[in-house]
């Protein structure tokens, strides 16, 4: 099957099921300074292989989606990362270390793409398209208050409903901190709106604090707050994500 031409990977490359638990470890240390983290994974020191084994499953699912793109960004592998992340990285299967200056994955990210998108199938690995499914299962979510959790998630689910509909999404950008401030986010990003650019759709993204600051700066406008309120259990109480959107010049929503 042949597929449109896409943007350069560069130093990207598609993320396989192969990866997924250091995605899960890089997932776990850099989504740990999201406002959102402890909002929803209030139990996370309780249970922080339930928050490792969530992170699997859902950058596996993405992997072998065919209506998701997932990337990830290596860099040389510093021995002292863990000493970097204030998160609880507990795997429940032994991973192996590599050497200092080795690569590794370090950033990762995960696009949607738009319903009927001639892409479909493009970005899945030769190996994970014929693996038929993976053995990832999310273990049972102790670390998450589920009350708090579905509060947000469905503001969310309602802002994109409202302003995404129909258009592709940035689903998940994530950088490990030892490797903050090295461009790997910034590059992760440009590629989506590459993609975005090529294919003249219109691609949303909700984020939070860096995030948001991240995309703004790379020509993403501010649609609108999604705020979550709960004085249900201990702080916090409040959780605020940024909807955002990048429409380019071929659109007649492109913000100015």
């Amino acid at each position: 099957m042949s597929f449109p031409v896409a943007p350069a990977f560069g130093a990207l490359r598609l993320a396989s099921l192969r990866d997924v638990p250091r995605i899960a470890t890089v997932a776990t240390a850099g989504f740990y300074y999201s406002p959102v983290f402890p909002w929803e994974r209030r139990f996370h020191r309780d249970f922080p292989t339930d928050t490792f084994r969530s992170y699997e499953k859902m950058f596996a699912d993405a992997i072998i989606s065919p209506d998701y793109i997932a990337l990830v960004v290596e860099d040389s592998y510093d021995p002292a990362e863990a000493e970097k992340t204030e998160a609880t990285i507990k795997p429940d299967v032994k991973i192996s270390s590599p050497k200092a200056g080795d690569p590794v994955i370090v950033g990762v990210a995960t696009w949607k793409l738009q319903p009927n998108s001639t892409r479909r199938g493009q970005y899945i690995t030769p190996e994970d398209s014929s693996a038929g499914g993976h053995g990832f299962d999310g273990s049972l979510g102790r670390d998450k208050s589920p009350f708090h959790a579905d509060i947000l998630d469905e503001k969310c689910d309602a802002a994109e409903e409202k302003y995404f509909k129909g258009h592709q999404l940035v689903d998940m950008v994530v950088v490990h901190p030892a490797y903050w401030r090295r461009g790997h986010g910034t590059l992760l990003v440009k590629w989506g709106k590459a993609l975005a650019e090529i294919d003249r759709v219109v691609q949303g993204v909700i984020a939070a604090d860096m995030g948001e600051k991240l995309y703004t700066c790379l020509g993403y406008g501010k649609l609108d707050d999604v705020r979550a309120v709960s004085q249900d259990g201990p702080p916090p109480h409040e959780v605020r994500v940024g909807v955002l959107r990048y429409s380019g010049p071929w659109s007649a929503t492109a913000e100015l």
